[in-house]
């Protein structure tokens, strides 16, 4: 799989593993370069982390099946995320269970997929839960009110200078769902989920 991100971009991201105490792994974005949409998630998880690839654990299962049901597959969208690195915390008996990531490891990955995002200023995002959305439009959006609309306005990029989330100067259409490690352990929210794939697909069916 192709990704935007070079090689000295991705080496930056490594970097981010050394400031920050309790992240692993490295998980670059990757996909088309001409993608039919792009997912943006939360983060990936242990499986990912340990094989450089998104969505490669139990919630990959449930994108695969979306992307059937959108008649596409990974080889003709792009997966990328708000961090590229798997946030983790120590349970009682020492092991690593995955957590949300914080506000300033965001921050610290945003350049990352700001670079990205810049280089499809005309493709459908379509923010994967909570943190992948709130990413893109701020912390008051919730995924539970704006699931399955089809959005069209600005969205948040990391101002260096400033240190600090900025709007851009464009217009971005985005499509936000349910995360799927969410559908997949709630199955009472599935006959929503598949209505927004629906909705979702229709979308696309038009741009053809």
């Amino acid at each position: 799989m192709t990704s935007f991100l070079t090689t000295t971009q991705q080496a930056q991201g490594r970097a981010l593993l050394t400031q920050f105490d309790h992240l692993e792994g490295f998980v670059p974005g990757e996909g088309s370069l001409t993608p039919a949409l792009v997912m943006v998630s939360e983060a990936p998880g242990k499986v990912e982390a340990q094989v450089g690839h998104p969505f490669q654990g139990p919630a990959g299962k449930e994108l695969d099946r979306w992307l059937a049901a959108l008649g596409l597959t990974r080889s003709e969208v792009y997966l990328t995320g708000a961090v590229r690195s798997r946030p983790y915390q120590l349970g009682p008996t020492g092991l690593k269970r995955d957590r949300r990531p914080t506000p300033a490891e965001i921050a610290a990955s945003a350049p990352l997929l700001d670079v990205e995002l810049q280089q499809l200023p005309d493709r459908l995002l379509v923010p994967l839960g909570n943190t992948g959305l709130q990413r893109l439009l701020g912390p008051k959006v919730k995924i539970s009110a704006v699931h399955g609309q089809l959005l069209t306005q600005p969205i948040r990029q990391w101002s260096t200078a400033d240190q600090r989330f900025e709007l851009t100067t464009v217009n971005y259409r985005l499509f936000p769902l349910y995360h799927p490690s969410y559908s997949r352990r709630f199955k009472k929210i599935l006959p929503t989920v598949n209505a927004d794939l629906a909705a979702l697909k229709q979308i696309l069916d038009s741009q053809d």
